[in-house]
């Protein structure tokens, strides 16, 4: 009997061991664009990975992708046109101001803001509370997986602010053409 539940104990580690485990996930997403007209454009933007019957779909915004498992990242690559705009392709076909992107619990960001040191095209990428600048026109911003979703968000191709480089401008913090920028104008 004991030979018996022993080789039962091996054969369960075994399996357990051996079988490929995937863990879905499916972040909630919302992204909102503004473009250099200043239209303004809102739209879901989920991130998810799932598995049913061995097929594995991965999915960023409205775009959906067969994989062969669980991608362990996933990057943007964010480009600083010549003009001073952005880009970025899972977001828009045109160039565009600024986003503002919640996936789950984190909150992406790229404004422009004129600072006392000038920065590239004054744009201010703020990923859960930390700034970045543009060290070139080419930026990469790299989703960390695990079995929940997004582990971390690393940054390439920019550099963390040190919180030295201050607005020029303190009502410059807000959206234009939002109540608080105008209350704050009106304020000076």
């Amino acid at each position: 009997m004991l030979k018996i539940i022993s080789r039962f104990v091996v054969i369960s580690t075994f399996a357990l061991i051996s079988a490929p485990s995937f863990a879905d996930f499916n972040l909630d997403g919302q992204l909102k664009l503004t473009f250099p007209s200043g239209d303004k454009k809102e739209m879901p933007f989920p991130l998810s990975y799932s598995q049913k019957d061995g097929k594995h779909t991965f999915v960023v915004g409205p775009h959906s992708f067969n994989v062969a498992g669980q991608p362990k990242s996933y990057s943007f690559a964010m480009l600083l046109k010549t003009n001073n705009y952005a880009w970025l392709q899972e977001f828009s076909d045109n160039q565009f101001k600024s986003f503002s992107l919640t996936l789950g619990e984190h909150k992406l960001a790229l404004s422009k803001r004129i600072l006392n040191e000038p920065v590239k095209g004054d744009y201010i990428l703020s990923i859960n509370d930390t700034d970045y600048f543009f060290q070139n026109r080419m930026a990469q911003i790299n989703f960390i997986f695990n079995d929940e979703g997004i582990e971390e968000i690393e940054v390439d191709g920019m550099t963390v602010s040190l919180g030295l480089n201050k607005l020029k401008n303190p009502c410059h913090e807000f959206e234009e053409d939002s109540e608080e920028r105008t209350e704050c104008e009106l304020d000076k």
